[in-house]
């Protein structure tokens, strides 16, 4: 799967479309969406998307306790 990802991120594809992609070559299954994106995510040529999504993630949560804090 590697290789894969390798070629998405080559090709300059989209992460929610490689996470489209992964899905359905895992076959679709109930929990393929979480494996997809696990392997998308934690591919050592989406480093940069990896980071990106970290920083997305924690500004949302540094917002949600300020206002936690306000209320």
């Amino acid at each position: 799967m590697d290789a894969v990802q390798e070629l998405l991120s080559s090709r300059q594809v989209s992460v929610m479309d490689s996470i489209l992609v992964t899905r359905e070559l895992l076959g679709a299954g109930p929990r393929s969406l979480g494996e997809a994106k696990s392997i998308v995510l934690c591919s050592s040529s989406r480093s940069v998307e990896r980071r990106q999504h970290q920083e997305l993630v924690n500004s949302l949560v540094e917002g949600l306790d300020e206002l936690v804090e306000e209320s």
